[in-house]
């Protein structure tokens, strides 16, 4: 049996053809992230909101910025970008996915030649109620660039929005994401990249959460020694909540994929990590590592987490695991032995789990990720 729709799905299913509602914990995807109880109460149109200066403009990227789903950036892009608005964007196979591409007045449109040095940011912001964007970005063969999305908003609120990457043979993609919905936010994104033959990604996310948040990622490795790289830390406290979903799927000979989650978890917090690599028949000697790591820093914290391999290539070398567990009481002893307050020793050694997933990024990008969290560990 089907369940009524919420009156807020009732307003959606008036816009979007063929809408039947939002995931919820009847869905296995989504059994730990239940949207349509995080939005039972419709929301008034999506209004204007002061915003603070980016978190990343210390690093000088080139800003798009969307606000309630509208873009707008400067006039002048750098040598190799061109942004532009499209419209008619098609659907992603995705309910939420579905649902952007179906209320998006337009798409955002990204496309990057050659070796693009100055950032790209996506700087997206929501106000008060509900909004739908949409995004369409593409390198070219060989380019290079870094795109950071930067997700932010501003009480209550529900941002869903998706974007597809197209990355090119030999391409190389450098994705910084940041989230945080605030306490009463709920914010949703998906991301489906396509990776040509020999392309590059390195993907690294740092999420704060919201009422709820879910950060997915589906990649399609379609080119022979694509290479993979994502990396993800999630610092939740109070009633947060964050959800760390991805799906790599082989579909070419000699991939590799490395992939890392920490989180670190404090009160009623609950942190969601669910992986899956998916090996094609003919997908040989395709090499692919996971694991996921949680610390429970109270008798209240919730970690999920749900690993997964399917694999239907027998020349394969693919692994994954998982753990959860308190802050180590020697180590923690160690540190207060040597002067350090209790807090402050507790901050550094969750700073060190968390950290190692920023290692290797740019000077700049690392320096404000790892202050960030800093900052958030500390204020909590």
């Amino acid at each position: 049996m089907t369940a009524a729709l919420t009156p807020f799905e009732s307003a959606l299913a008036a816009r979007a053809r063929g809408f039947a509602g939002l995931p919820h914990r009847r869905m296995e995807a989504w059994k730990w992230t239940d949207v349509r109880a995080a939005l039972r109460e419709d929301f008034a149109p999506a209004s204007e909101t002061v915003i603070a200066p980016s978190v990343f403009a210390s690093a000088g990227p080139f800003e798009i910025l969307v606000m309630n789903g509208r873009a707008e950036w400067p006039a002048t892009a750098p040598a190799g970008v061109t942004v532009s608005k499209g419209v008619g964007a098609a659907a992603m196979g995705h309910p939420l996915g579905d649902l952007a591409a179906a209320l998006s007045d337009e798409a955002l449109v990204i496309t990057i030649e050659g070796a693009v040095a100055q950032p790209v940011m996506i700087r997206r912001v929501a106000g008060a109620g509900a909004v739908q964007a949409r995004a369409l970005i593409r390198l070219a063969p060989a380019a290079e660039a870094t795109i950071i999305e930067s997700f932010d908003g501003a009480g209550a609120f529900f941002s869903n929005s998706a974007t597809d990457y197209d990355i090119g043979a030999g391409a190389h993609l450098t994705r910084i994401i940041r989230q945080d919905a605030g306490e009463a936010g709920v914010e949703t994104a998906f991301a489906a990249l396509i990776l040509g033959e020999g392309a590059k990604l390195d993907q690294t996310a740092l999420l704060f959460g919201g009422k709820l948040a879910r950060m997915e990622t589906r990649i399609a490795v379609r080119g022979a020694g694509a290479y993979v790289s994502m990396r993800s830390a999630a610092a939740l406290s109070g009633a947060r909540h964050a959800d760390q979903t991805s799906l790599v799927a082989f579909n070419a000979v000699g991939g590799e994929t490395r992939q890392i989650h920490r989180a670190a978890l404090k009160d009623r917090a609950r942190g969601v990590f669910q992986g899956k690599f998916l090996v094609a028949r003919g997908s040989q000697k395709t090499g692919a590592q996971m694991h996921a790591g949680a610390l429970l820093l109270s008798d209240m914290a919730e970690a999920n987490h749900k690993p997964e391999l399917e694999i239907y290539a027998d020349d394969v070398k693919c692994a994954h695991g998982s753990t959860a567990g308190a802050l180590d009481d020697d180590a923690l002893f160690y540190m207060r032995q040597r002067g350090l307050s209790e807090d402050a020793a507790r901050v550094l050694l969750i700073e060190a789990f968390l950290g190692e997933v920023f290692d290797g990024l740019p000077a700049g990008i690392e320096h404000i990720l790892r202050g960030q969290l800093s900052r958030r560990l500390e204020a909590s």
